[in-house]
């Protein structure tokens, strides 16, 4: 049976065995026992059920390694019994344990098989009619729609094809009122985690709800600059844009989306001020994080007795340095905030490595951190101390509501004299401001990054905004090193960046170009480049090689790359797998996840697996993690990722394909972060001109920021230094 619950498999029948009940994922596996007496075995969000209970499943048929054929449930549907001594026994489960028995028999006495009805339709009448006391009835209620309030909210979405994966995250946040909201106040449904306006708006609608409904109006207002803060990563919107893309996300017109708009702001939903003379409009937490980064920066930039200023005058940066590291160096034992950029093979790693030698010399404590585990990981090596990300730096944990508890910030600052930041060019708005909160006036911050390359995938341009300021000293190192002066890939990189790419050939120096007109050809080109011609070749094994790609979709995206890797390196034939993956699979996380210290774009490789529990054995950058069966939601195949995902991490080989299909998306500073990410060789798949055409869009500088602005207010006398 293929028709109802969401499309999928549907079985019916009564629970009579609950093996395992993880109310913390909500993963439960039981036995269901057939209308025509048959068992069987369930896996999947069941948790909540009971032995007794009778249900409705949706899903698919899998097959487990030890206990056989499995049914994987996606979503459940609780039925209530129909006769009296049926509902005798449901309501005698632990789910109504907490309503006095007396109360149950006097429901049933009174109302008989007509007892769902009321509970239903028509609950006034457990006080009038059968005597039940306020207290015990709200009890008994309350149990009642915790049974049925997913199987509800199910029935009320499908007409509007929700995603199974929505319906489970609504249900998660509102647990028992998700329907009930869902028919008197849809758009607070947008506060559940993975809910998007679209699919609630489409809900609204069915259900009634009018184009210029005020409720829709102000919900729209507000999608409008949260999807310009995701998708775009702007920090905030002009009055003017924000109206129009209110307009066009609602189809109203102008006048209606000024209305929601103005609605929203007098919720607090939405917040509007001046910045050098202008409105904007943001959310108000954007704004506010934006301006306290700004206020936190110029608390530590304009700090009387920096700590470490007192070496400076016996300051011997090493003799191998550069004139340029040896400036950056004494920058930043002299500034308490200092930005330190440069391109590829510039020696930004050996400046940083100075720098913690002078300030560990003089006996400060320094603390090294950066965005993703696998940048830190990569800083941690070439430096040769300890580093972590950025949120295990400041011990952050889930505080419940979806974002982050800080332990370290304005009220406990961190113990440290110095604080390095590498790859700042990822942190976003959010995650700067948080790193900033929590420096020690007078304690040192080094902010290190390339702002040459891709901005942060979250809102805000921190690290351009900062340098753009003028109010902190930035030294940009620009001389090649020996050992880099020779890499065709260092050439290359700086081509991208003048906008002119030189002559390309088969084989160039550490460079290798495989143009290939035709796109029907590439994903297998890359396979066997992959899995054949860079082991052979190069002898690097292909766990060490990267694929890259500008976009996800496509005959030559993320996607079918994936798909094609996978079936070559490491197929599933019949092996167990959780969510599709198997041992040996390269996967990417795509949420930070701050316990189990994985970041977002932190790539990693499945070395074991439970598939009776959904859960995953992840080996990443900082270590082994045991991914649940709701985390494993939060993972992708990474045998390709796009060139956004690759910031912050450095490959061996990397394998850039590019190709006129991705017109899109190829920019100068997307292309120039690809070749960056390469150590050893590069080879590019796809079409040359597409990579020269590339270097020849210089994306206008289009994120909406205010820190630039926020800065030069707030530090208007900071003279600048820097090589």
């Amino acid at each position: 049976m293929t028709d109802g619950l969401l499309g999928d498999e549907q079985l019916t029948g009564e629970v009579v065995g609950t093996y395992l009940a993880d109310t913390r994922t909500g993963f439960g596996v039981i036995e269901l026992q057939l209308d025509d007496g048959e068992g069987v075995r369930c896996v999947g969000p069941l948790a909540g059920v009971r032995e007794g209970d009778t249900l409705r499943v949706a899903g698919r048929w899998t097959r487990h390694p030890r206990h056989g054929l499995t049914f994987e449930a996606v979503l459940y549907e609780q039925l209530v019994p129909t006769t009296v001594a049926g509902l005798a026994d449901y309501l005698a489960g632990e789910r109504f344990s907490a309503v006095p028995e007396a109360v149950r028999t006097r429901l049933l006495t009174t109302f008989g098989s007509g007892t769902a009805r009321v509970l239903d339709h028509e609950p006034e009448r457990l006080g009038s009619e059968a005597g039940i006391e306020p207290e015990d009835a709200a009890e008994l209620l309350r149990a009642w729609a915790g049974a049925r309030s997913l199987a509800e909210l199910v029935r009320l979405v499908e007409p509007v094809a929700w995603p199974r994966d929505v319906v489970a995250s609504v249900h998660a946040r509102f647990g028992p009122d998700a329907a009930e909201l869902a028919r008197t106040a849809p758009y607070v449904l947008l506060e559940a985690e993975r809910a998007r306006f679209a699919q609630v708006d489409a809900l609204a609608r069915h259900l009634g709800v009018e184009a210029g409904d005020p409720a829709r109006l102000a919900a729209g207002a507000r999608a409008a600059v949260v999807a310009a803060r995701t998708r775009q990563g702007h920090q905030h919107l002009s009055r003017a844009a924000c109206i129009e893309a209110t307009a066009a996300l609602l189809g109203v017109d102008g006048i209606l989306a000024a209305d929601g708009l103005e609605r929203a702001c007098a919720a607090g939903a939405l917040a509007s001020e001046e910045l050098e003379g202008a409105p904007i409009v943001s959310t108000p937490e954007a704004l506010a994080t934006e301006a306290q980064l700004a206020t936190d920066l110029a608390r530590l930039a304009t700090a009387e007795r920096p700590r470490l200023a007192p070496l400076g005058a016996g300051l011997d940066p090493g003799g191998d340095l550069t004139t340029g590291q040896r400036a950056a160096v004494e920058v930043a034992i002299g500034a308490p905030v200092s930005v330190l950029t440069g391109g590829p093979g510039t020696g930004k790693t050996r400046t940083v490595e100075e720098v913690v030698r002078a300030a560990e010399s003089g006996g400060h404590s320094v603390a090294l951190c950066a965005p993703t585990g696998r940048a830190a990981k990569r800083l941690e090596e070439l430096v040769g101390r300890p580093a972590s990300t950025i949120h295990r730096l400041l011990e952050a944990r889930p505080d419940g509501d979806g974002g982050f508890a800080l332990r370290y910030g304005h009220a406990e600052p961190l113990p440290f004299d110095l604080v390095v930041a590498d790859e700042v060019s990822m942190c976003d708005t959010w995650l700067a401001a948080q790193l900033v909160a929590a420096v020690e006036e007078g304690a040192h911050l080094l902010l290190v990054g390339d702002p040459d390359q891709l901005p942060s995938v979250g809102p805000g341009d921190v690290l351009r905004d900062i340098v753009a300021a003028g109010v902190v000293p930035v030294t940009e190192l620009t001389e090649i090193h020996r050992q880099a002066a020779g890499s065709r890939i260092v050439a290359l990189a700086r081509e991208v960046l003048a906008g002119e790419v030189g002559p390309l050939k088969g084989v160039d120096g550490d460079v290798f170009l495989a143009e290939e007109p035709d796109r029907r050809r590439i994903v297998p080109r890359v396979v066997q480049a992959v899995a054949e011609r860079i082991p052979d070749h190069l002898g690097v094994p292909s766990e060490q090689v990267q694929v890259l790609a500008p976009v996800y979709r496509g005959p030559v995206g993320v996607d079918a790359l994936n798909a094609g890797l996978k079936a070559a390196l490491n197929p599933g034939g019949g092996r167990p797998e959780v969510s599709g993956f198997h041992v040996g699979d390269r996967v990417l996380q795509t949420r930070n996840d701050p316990e189990l210290d994985v970041a977002n774009g932190d790539i990693g490789s499945v070395v074991d697996l439970d598939a009776k529990r959904g859960e995953l054995r992840v080996a990443f950058p900082r270590g082994e993690v045991v991914v649940d069966a709701r985390g494993v939601r939060n993972l992708a195949p990474a045998w390709a990722v796009t060139v956004h995902k690759s910031q912050g991490g450095e490959w061996p080989v990397v394998v850039l394909v590019v190709d006129p299909s991705h017109r899109g998306m190829l920019w100068r500073n997307l292309v120039y972060t690809g070749v960056t990410r390469a150590r050893d060789a590069l080879i590019v798949v796809g079409r040359v001109e597409a990579l020269r055409a590339a270097a020849t869009q210089d994306r206008p500088r289009d994120r909406r920021t205010g820190l630039a602005a926020r800065l030069r207010a707030a530090v208007p006398d900071v003279a600048t230094a820097g090589g």
